[in-house]
């Protein structure tokens, strides 16, 4: 009985874990443009 409720656990744990990294991938790749008066010339 332990051992199905570790694996159950744990692949819980893998599903959030793959959610979580696919979301703050959406972040990272989100930039902005850069506003005019930053631009070096």
């Amino acid at each position: 009985m332990k051992k199905k409720l570790f694996a159950l656990s744990a692949s819980i744990l893998t599903l959030f874990a793959l959610f979580t990294s696919v979301s703050a991938c959406f972040y990272v790749l989100y930039q902005p443009k850069e506003p005019k008066c930053l631009n070096e010339k």
